[in-house]
């Protein structure tokens, strides 16, 4: 007989028949597990796909905002601007301040005038709210007495006598003249005529404003002795000093000159009347045409432009540029020449910069 096995069938049977049982619930079991298990990895993988491209991102948009910086930083933008100047309305409206000071104050001078012998240069200034005199208001271009006939230096003097025309010591006229009382019959006036009229001007005598040239008087071209005439009433106060380092807190102004052969040389260009045949004339810009270069070649600007002031004189030092433009871009940039002269007047030209 053989030996009987001790394997236990009937543990065998109930298995295999839980299995059966039980097969499709196991199935669905694995495969959940293996979607699951596959979720997780495709998750992964795509985590880390976006963090690479949101890096890849990142980096391009550093990389095309540096290009830019770059390209920015590359392209030199010129700015011409109009030079600092007073204008007429800034005056004006210094004026109407002074007036109202003076009135607020109930004082009869708004004004105190500054001559600065040194210089040639006269400063008026304004009453403030204080009652001090410490405005400047306008200044104006002199000539004070040349060697031998020095302006003497005052200090706190009055202006008084007033006159349209006033008789000078050498037979000439002075125009718009006005009195410093207390000295030796110094006056402001203007530059000398030969008479009454006022086209019988001195016209070498005009040309040398702003330097040494008077008998002793302070000169002034006639726009400016007439300021003083009228707006600086009897009693104004006047001091002369010597500062040759400062003409002035408002500067020296320039002056113009007047050509000696010219048919119109008897006339002060600054004159008021409307007789004055210098009203016909003005400033004048030449040469100025549009101009053609190429990216990264610079132009001189001002080749082959001139100017002339009013009365006829060269003026190109004077002419200056206003626009936005650069060489380091193609494209069409508007630039505008102008110039003004002593009078004020001014000239311009408008070109095109075309940078190809």
């Amino acid at each position: 007989m053989s030996k009987k096995s001790n394997i236990n069938y009937k543990y065998l049977r109930r298995r295999q028949s839980w299995f059966r049982r039980n097969l499709p619930t196991v199935i669905i079991a694995v495969v959940a597990v293996l979607l699951i298990a596959a979720a997780v990895v495709v998750g992964v993988v795509i985590g880390k796909n976006s963090n690479k491209k949101d890096n890849n991102d990142n980096q391009a948009t550093v990389k095309e905002s540096t290009t830019a910086e770059e390209t920015s930083s590359e392209v030199d933008w010129i700015t011409e601007e109009e030079p600092e100047t007073t204008t007429e309305e800034e005056t004006a409206a210094l004026m109407a301040q002074v007036t109202t000071n003076a009135t607020t104050l109930g004082s009869s001078n708004p004004y105190f005038i500054k001559v600065n012998r040194a210089a040639n240069c006269v400063t008026v200034y304004g009453i403030d709210t204080n009652g001090e005199y410490t405005i400047p208001v306008i200044a104006f271009a002199s000539s004070c007495g040349r060697e031998g006939h020095e302006t003497p230096l005052v200090e706190n003097y009055k202006t008084s006598d007033k006159y349209e025309w006033r008789l000078m010591v050498d037979g000439t006229y002075g125009m718009y003249a006005t009195r410093i009382a207390g000295t030796s019959g110094i006056l402001f006036h203007s530059i000398p005529y030969l008479s009454t009229s006022s086209s019988s001007l001195e016209e070498g005598q005009y040309n040398m404003l702003g330097d040494y040239a008077s008998l002793g008087c302070v000169r002034l071209c006639v726009r400016d002795c007439k300021w003083i005439y009228d707006n600086c009433p009897s009693g104004t106060g006047v001091t002369i000093y010597d500062d040759a380092t400062n003409p002035g807190p408002l500067g020296k102004p320039d002056t113009i000159k007047v050509p000696e052969d010219s048919e119109y040389a008897g006339w002060d260009p600054t004159d008021p009347s409307t007789d004055n045949p210098w009203n016909n004339f003005a400033p004048t810009i030449t040469g100025a045409k549009d101009i053609t270069t190429t990216v990264g070649q610079s132009v001189n600007l001002l080749d082959g432009v001139t100017a002339t002031d009013t009365c006829g004189n060269d003026a190109t030092s004077d002419i200056y540029l206003v626009g936005t433009y650069t060489y380091d871009q193609a494209g069409t940039y508007a630039i505008t020449y102008k110039v003004r002269d002593a009078l004020g007047r001014t000239a311009e030209a408008t070109v095109n910069l075309i940078v190809e």
